[in-house]
């Protein structure tokens, strides 16, 4: 949802009444049915196919990088027939950008189609109208490509007891992907896009304040 506040456009998060506080979970937090929340399109791609423990802050960011690229693919701004302002609209049903992601009723196969569209770096399609958004939604890809490059593949077996103690000091922080989608990460784009999105407002600062947890408390 957004609002306007003296001429200028804030986007506004919903749905927080349907948060559960991670202290009210089960012990260790682990049910499928504790992180398969939302509506598949938007899904992180590891939630979609059970291979997170645990709902993790970038597995929101992922979601939100859905909503965009989803929303500036699918969509176009036009002046329907007998009005007078332009609004957004879908673009028609035939042969939108990410079909697929809409139609594939499992959820593990949902997620692999996600998973391949990092991997792969494969190309993201835009309406005309919403091409400004580009260089933002390219940005916040690469974020997620390089850190699942980064991250460590899960062992088979835990390691020899020699290399316990190295490990433990090479701990990876799987919450931003070593760092790769944090906050300040996902909106550095925003200081460099063109066109209608130059200048655009970001309400709060660049580095959130060093008490401010880097994960929420709560998740829906």
């Amino acid at each position: 949802m957004y609002r306007r506040i003296k001429g200028k456009v804030y986007g506004v998060l919903t749905d927080y009444d349907l948060s559960s506080w991670t202290e009210s979970m089960n012990p260790g937090y682990s049910k499928t049915s504790q992180q398969r929340t939302g509506t598949p399109p938007y899904m992180a791609q590891e939630l979609l196919m059970g291979t997170s423990p645990v709902h993790l802050y970038r597995h929101d960011v992922e979601s939100l990088f859905y909503v965009m690229l989803l929303m500036a693919a699918r969509h176009k701004i036009e002046t329907p027939k007998g009005e007078k302002k332009p609004r957004v609209l879908m673009r028609g049903l035939e042969g939108l950008p990410y079909a697929d992601w809409f139609d594939e009723p499992r959820y593990h196969l949902l997620g692999s189609l996600k998973s391949t569209f990092f991997s792969n770096m494969q190309a993201i399609e835009l309406s005309p109208d919403f091409k400004d958004f580009r260089p933002w939604l390219e940005d916040i890809r690469d974020c997620f490509s390089d850190g699942f490059k980064l991250r460590p593949v899960p062992r088979k077996e835990p390691p020899k007891e020699w290399r316990k103690a190295k490990l433990a000091t090479a701990k990876f922080d799987d919450e931003t992907l070593g760092g790769c989608v944090n906050f300040p990460a996902v909106l550095e784009a925003v200081s460099h896009l063109k066109g209608a999105l130059e200048g655009l407002t970001v309400r709060y600062p660049k580095n959130p304040p060093a008490s401010a947890p880097t994960s929420p408390g709560a998740t829906s």
